[in-house]
């Protein structure tokens, strides 16, 4: 086991839940995810995971002067194939491609990795804070939902600590959670069926996590659908691979917001759920 100094700050939670409340498969793996929604047991109580975040952000304190700065990367890795190297950071640039100069992505919470999917950083009203997750994903929705609460408290961090920033990130506003994933990650997790219509058991028990921890953390969590198949995406994505890439090796491109991609627009996404 990683010592402290050596884990992520998720890690570090986890960890710290685990020791306390043997929480730990209940977070992380489809087989505890299914637990959880048989019996609606959390394991752990939402106050303790407050707490324990607070405490985890206050040893390993957010730094670096890029923090909080609100960019929009179009960059990505291609295979010889005109494929994404990874496919989920190319939805991630296609996601803030696809909508207004208020989304960035790479938000950076603590410095290094540990920054949020996407931001949307708005001016007189609530940010938002996007977890996003691809096609099919080892980290259940309540894994997202506590990636999304830790970057919530980071940003908090920062805001009450009054740690130096990004000189580009103007104000500090309310925030609210979004996990945001295509159909078939939530067919994954049994949230809907193949068809895509919802399974109330699953979302019923779901749904009452969600208001404990939005009242706990003052926020709001939704869980959103991306209403784009990952054959759909593959195909667009190839034919612009395809305009870009210059060698017939791996290679970097970046796309900009000529390169959106309709159905990733805010405007089609599909609420599934939220604490509200």
């Amino acid at each position: 086991m990683k010592d402290s100094a050596m884990r992520s700050i998720l890690d570090e939670v986890i960890f710290r839940l685990n020791t306390e409340k043997n929480g730990y498969c209940r977070v992380t793996h489809k087989k505890g995810w299914l637990e959880f929604l048989e019996d609606g047991d959390l394991v752990f109580a939402p106050h303790d995971l407050h707490e324990v975040l607070i405490q985890v952000f206050d040893s390993m304190r957010p730094r670096g002067e890029m923090l909080l700065y609100p960019r929009k990367c179009g960059n990505f890795t291609v295979t010889s194939k005109n494929k994404p190297y990874r496919k989920e950071e190319a939805l991630e640039r296609f996601i803030t491609a696809s909508n207004s100069g208020s989304y960035c992505n790479q938000f950076p919470i603590r410095g290094r990795k540990e920054s949020s999917d996407i931001a949307i950083i708005n001016e007189d009203s609530r940010h938002e804070l996007i977890e996003l997750k691809p096609w099919r994903s080892g980290n259940s929705p309540l894994y997202a939902v506590i990636e999304s609460l830790k970057n919530l408290i980071g940003y908090r961090t920062i805001k009450d600590k009054s740690i130096k920033h990004h000189k580009n990130f103007k104000s500090f506003l309310d925030v609210d959670l979004i996990v945001l994933a295509p159909q078939s990650y939530y067919q994954y997790y049994k949230l809907i069926d193949d068809s895509g219509e919802r399974l109330e058991n699953g979302l019923k028990v779901f749904k009452k996590t969600l208001k404990e921890l939005g009242s706990e953390f003052k926020t709001k969590i939704s869980l959103m659908i991306l209403p784009l198949s990952v054959e759909s995406f593959d195909e667009k994505c190839q034919a612009v691979c395809k305009k870009y890439k210059k060698t017939t090796g791996q290679e970097i491109i970046c796309i900009s917001e000529s390169d959106f991609i309709s159905e990733l627009a805010r405007d089609n996404w599909v609420s599934l759920e939220s604490s509200d």
